[in-house]
C-alpha cells in the first residue's frame, strides 16, 4: 500500500495531519479573503495591506521557539487546542470587520491568526513526526508536508466558493 496501515492506525499521527490540513486551510482561506477586503473594500494599496497583516508574520517568527516549552509544560493536546482556539478566534474576528476597521483591529486579527497557526503547526508537526512508528517516520513527514500543501489550496478554493455565493 501507498500508506502503511500501521501509520494510519496511529490516532496522534492522523489527528496531527488533520489539524495541519484544517489549520492551513483556515489561515490561507482567511488571508485570501483579507486581501480582497483590504484592497477592494478598504481601498488600501498592497504595501498598506502588508503592513496591516505584518503582526501575523512577527508572531509566527517569535512564537515558534516558544512552542516546545509550551508543549513540555502543558502537553501537545492542550497546546494544539490553544493554538486552534487562537486561530479560530482570529478567523471569526476577521470575518466581523467592516469597511471602517482601522489598522489596530486588522493587526489584532492578524496577530491571532499568526499566534494560533504557529502554535498549532509546530505542535502538530512535532506530534506527527515523533508519534509515528519509527519505520514510517519518513512517510509521516511526507503526510505532514502534503497536508501543509493541500490545506492552503482547499482553504482558497473554499473561500472562493463562499465569496461567489
Amino acid at each position: 500500500p501507498l500508506l502503511p496501515p500501521e501509520l494510519l492506525r496511529s490516532v496522534p499521527v492522523v489527528a496531527g495531519v488533520a489539524a495541519l490540513l484544517a489549520a492551513s486551510a483556515a489561515l490561507f482561506g482567511s488571508l485570501f479573503v483579507a486581501t480582497y477586503f483590504l484592497q477592494d473594500v478598504q481601498r488600501l494599496d498592497p504595501l498598506a495591506c502588508a503592513l496591516r497583516v505584518l503582526p501575523l508574520a512577527l508572531l509566527m517568527v517569535l512564537g515558534a521557539p516558544l512552542c516546545p516549552p509550551l508543549q513540555r509544560r502543558f502537553g501537545p493536546r492542550r497546546t494544539a487546542t490553544a493554538g486552534a482556539a487562537l486561530l479560530t478566534l482570529g478567523v471569526l474576528l476577521l470575518s466581523r470587520l467592516d469597511a471602517t476597521a482601522g489598522a489596530l483591529p486588522v493587526g489584532g486579527c492578524a496577530a491571532l491568526l499568526g499566534a494560533g497557526f504557529v502554535t498549532l503547526m509546530v505542535t502538530a508537526t512535532s506530534v506527527v513526526v515523533h508519534r509515528a512508528p519509527e519505520a514510517h517516520a519518513g512517510v509521516a513527514g511526507g503526510l505532514q508536508q502534503t497536508a501543509m500543501n493541500v490545506g492552503p489550496a482547499l482553504g482558497v478554493a473554499t473561500a472562493t466558493l463562499l465569496l461567489a455565493l
